[in-house]
């Protein structure tokens, strides 16, 4: 190529600001993807996605079945189904606001849930565990809560589809789901429960009232959830809709 004010020739085609032979922008971005690649964090972050992603393919078309074959190694893969649930209970009601254009998004439709739902599973963990103290059964907590987590599979499945319904406006159908996916928190615990030998003491108070207490206490907890994202979302409409606000 000559230079246009009659010197010698650009020995760079790419114009006389690139150095000759450098790497390209291109090559660059590629490198720098490489190296993320071969970190260590991202390729154990990588095996951990395989191994759950198998583990949910296998509890969510036999639920019960891999409930009875996981052992407390899988307690991992649980977690991340019990974050999944909250997290995915958050998007909905966040998906929610979004929709009706309610004022204060973030904290009522998202953090809200997202807390409560957390504060909900913990909840559920903790009256299946109180119930087998009760009972002086012999456990392992780490495998009782890998347990609930596998069984709790199928509702991250419905929060999906729940979320999805509720973009494309299927209200009531999305409503539906996101009631079947706390429906399984209820599954969980009573399943869980019936697989140890219950009522082994003798008492008076009977192993029916305890598994009702457990459940009326997990209940309340979503009950609370479903109420104060009702409330912040009307608090929420009556400030936009307000001329001086509140």
């Amino acid at each position: 190529m000559n230079n246009p004010e009659g010197g010698t020739p650009f020995s760079n085609p790419g114009g006389p600001g690139q150095e000759p032979g450098g790497p390209q922008p291109q090559r660059k971005v590629s490198e720098q993807w490489n190296t993320l690649l071969q970190d260590e964090r991202v390729q154990q972050a990588q095996q951990v996605g395989k191994q759950y992603w198998s583990f949910y393919l296998n509890a969510l078309t036999r639920p019960y079945s891999t409930m009875k074959e996981v052992t407390a190694a899988h307690f991992m893969n649980s977690l991340i189904t019990m974050g999944l649930t909250a997290v995915l209970t958050a998007l909905y009601f966040l998906t929610w606001f979004i929709k009706w254009d309610v004022s204060a998004v973030f904290g009522p439709g998202f953090l809200k849930p997202l807390l409560l739902t957390a504060v909900g599973l913990a909840v559920a963990c903790a009256a299946t565990y109180a119930v087998l103290r009760v009972e002086k059964v012999s456990f392992e907590l780490k495998l009782l809560i890998t347990r609930l987590g596998t069984l709790l599979v199928p509702a991250v499945a419905l929060l999906v589809l729940a979320i999805l319904s509720l973009m494309i406006s299927l209200h009531s159908f999305s409503t539906t789901l996101l009631v079947l996916s706390f429906l399984f928190v209820f599954i969980s615990i009573n399943t869980v429960m019936f697989q140890y030998p219950l009522h082994t003491t003798s008492r008076r108070f009977d192993t029916l009232y305890l598994i009702a207490i457990a459940n009326m206490v997990t209940g309340y907890i979503f009950y609370k959830l479903i109420a104060s994202v009702i409330a912040g979302a009307a608090f929420g409409l009556l400030n936009s809709i307000s001329p001086f606000g509140l």
